[in-house]
């Protein structure tokens, strides 16, 4: 298996050290605190002392050099008890029953972009042929979403979780999104269909959700729904192709891609750094005194290499067993989309490495581009051929 020196080649981002707790500057250029540590994240992940609602308060550090774009109507935005109230009724689309019952679905959109990978021969670019379509299809089909509008909202969420576009851009994007889905819940609730947004516009009074509940769900759901899942699918796969012999263990051994699936999760996450928090009152972690109204950032690409909770943390173990890394949270805002987000992760990574057993980078790997100033972490385009 590939060794710690070996780990580095394709750590697109900055590692931090793995520590106790210490100050840290934002990207905002504000002065914070930076987590590391497996069990310190955990903490800051499931104790309300760090919270998200904070981070909208007037005069609450920022993390990104422009305000935030956040509403206190957005799940990811909200403490308990609003938080846990909107995110019981939003699980109910992602139980693991609806997803076994997607994956159906979910292979027949992997198998027709196979097809057309297949199809249009060598050189192809992977995010543009499966890594971005796959997501966003089965978003659009999970939330009620045209997909012929996939394009425009795209350009949306993408200014939306850049940390270094203008504020007028960023607002500009987050007002056409509301916008379009303020529209899409509207048509819903006059003729209903058998998708999510329409499930949920029509819940009974004990259920139902307001008007702006709904909509910034809506633009959670389809940003985050795609955009990590489409990152994360492009990196693993550059990941594997950087280090060939794991590619060809998977492709003669295709029931080592579930545990594969989550190691590259582990060493190589989407959202390196974890959803920022603000402290509503003085606290410690890990001993390290942290006061109030601070700005505290948890790295899950350290966490996710302590060695205090990973055996052999820098090596990369296609096999590895009991990964319970972070890249998805941890505690209340673990992500909702998890279990969807693996299906499509395991599916799309199972028939690339059964079809195509000598895919390669076609350029190389120093040459392929990285998504700079954004949340989420991935290749912009991935040249492969065959």
């Amino acid at each position: 298996m590939p060794t710690a020196n070996s780990l580095q080649h394709y750590s697109e981002h900055e590692v931090p050290e793995v520590g106790p707790v210490r100050p840290y500057t934002l990207p905002s250029g504000e002065e914070g605190y930076l987590v590391t540590r497996y069990e310190d994240a955990r903490r800051v992940l499931t104790d309300p002392v760090f919270s998200r609602a904070a981070t909208l308060e007037s005069g609450a550090p920022r993390y990104a050099p422009r305000p935030s774009v956040g509403v206190p109507d957005s799940l990811l935005d909200m403490d308990a008890p609003r938080h846990t109230h909107l995110r019981n009724i939003a699980s109910r689309a992602f139980t693991r029953r609806r997803i076994e019952a997607m994956r159906p679905g979910i292979q027949q959109v992997v198998d027709r972009l196979l097809d057309d990978l297949a199809a249009s021969g060598p050189p192809s670019d992977l995010v543009e042929v499966l890594c971005a379509p796959l997501p966003i299809t089965v978003i659009c089909q999970l939330l009620g979403v045209p997909y012929e509008d996939r394009a425009i909202f795209r350009t949306w969420s993408q200014a939306m979780l850049s940390v270094t576009d203008s504020s007028e851009t960023v607002f500009e994007a987050a007002k056409n999104l509301r916008v379009y889905m303020t529209d899409l819940v509207a048509a819903k609730t006059t003729e209903p269909g058998d998708d999510l947004l329409s499930t949920l516009s029509s819940e009974g009074e004990g259920d139902a959700l307001t008007d702006s509940e709904l909509v910034n769900l809506a633009v959670v759901l389809l940003v985050a729904g795609h955009e990590t899942t489409l990152s994360q699918l492009a990196a693993s796969v550059y990941a594997l192709l950087r280090r060939p012999e794991m590619y060809v263990a998977l492709h003669a051994d295709p029931s080592l891609v579930p545990s594969a699936m989550e190691e590259l999760l582990r060493v190589h996450p989407t959202i390196p750094q974890l959803l920022f928090r603000v402290t509503t009152h003085d606290t410690k972690v890990g001993g390290v005194h942290i006061p109030a109204c601070s700005g505290v950032v948890i790295s899950a690409s350290a966490a996710n290499r302590d060695s205090a909770a990973f055996a052999n943390a820098h090596e990369i173990k296609l096999d590895r067993s009991d990964n319970t890394h972070v890249s998805f949270g941890h505690g209340p805002h673990f992500c909702l989309g998890a279990m969807l987000a693996r299906a499509e992760l395991q599916m799309a990574t199972a028939g690339l490495v059964s079809r195509f057993p000598n895919l390669a980078l076609a350029v190389p790997a120093s040459e392929i581009p990285w998504r700079t100033g954004h949340l989420v972490n991935g290749p912009t385009a991935l040249p492969v051929t065959w």
